[in-house]
């Protein structure tokens, strides 16, 4: 019975980490470029449990990188990619990559994230001078009809290399697994990509794994009912 009662508390652990990956999903379902993780459970045999004798469940994470809607904004340095290909921006802590294409531009002309992040162009930072800005497909930039530069993009032959940094932006996990230069993916300026959250459907998720853990409190409470019982029981044969 303590055997059953470890077993459905372990039960309920799946159930909460995917509660939490199902509401952070939701928080970023309005988060431009933003990629929906997934939670995975994988059964250990009993030489790899942590409790001799014992199965156990262990939960990992896994990121949908399914391109998400385009949507029109009709700003000129929002971008969207069409194809497998991700942004480059310098960050604090290095290089990151991302999908998010809503850029503005620091008050030394210099092409950023509204984080103040740097867009890498391909031989760096892009400095824009005033005028009318015009993006092309392949992401060369001109102000005014004048070329100022070309952005940077790169791709993954294997997207699990990554791992989320914050929101939208990742970094590589393996540091010697280094992207290549994407030139096959195309530009669409004013439009972005929005997240490929479903909202509906994680609150769906949300819901079952709810009743799912209410299953497994009920039978908790159940076996320690019994147990009680059984206790009580063997209180009064003893006397």
């Amino acid at each position: 019975m303590l055997r059953g009662l470890s077993a459905a508390a372990a039960a309920m652990l799946p159930r909460i980490r995917r509660q939490e990956v199902s509401a952070h999903n939701l928080a970023n379902a309005s988060t431009a470029g933003f990629k929906r993780d997934l939670v995975f459970e994988q059964l250990l045999d009993r030489a790899q449990s942590t409790r001799p004798g014992e199965s156990a469940v262990q939960t990992g994470l896994a990121i949908d990188f399914t391109p998400g809607t385009m949507e029109e904004t009709g700003n000129a340095l929002d971008l969207a990619i069409e194809g497998d290909g991700f942004f480059v921006v310098e960050t604090d802590s290095g290089e990151r990559y991302t999908r998010n294409g809503h850029f503005t531009v620091s008050a030394d002309g210099v092409l950023t994230t509204p984080e103040g992040n740097t867009v890498q162009g391909k031989t760096g930072e892009i400095q824009l001078p005033p005028g009318t800005v015009t993006i092309a497909t392949d992401g060369g930039i001109s102000v005014d009809g004048l070329n100022v530069g070309a952005l940077r993009l790169v791709r993954f032959d294997d997207t699990s290399v990554l791992s989320r940094s914050s929101g939208s932006l990742f970094t590589i996990r393996d540091p010697v697994r280094q992207p290549e230069e994407d030139s096959s993916s195309l530009l669409r300026q004013g439009y972005l990509e929005q997240s490929n959250v479903a909202p509906v459907d994680e609150m769906v998720n949300m819901i079952d794994i709810v009743r799912g853990f209410e299953a497994v409190q009920k039978s908790i409470l159940v076996q320690d009912e019994s147990l009680g019982r059984a206790i009580n029981e063997l209180g009064r044969v003893r006397s």
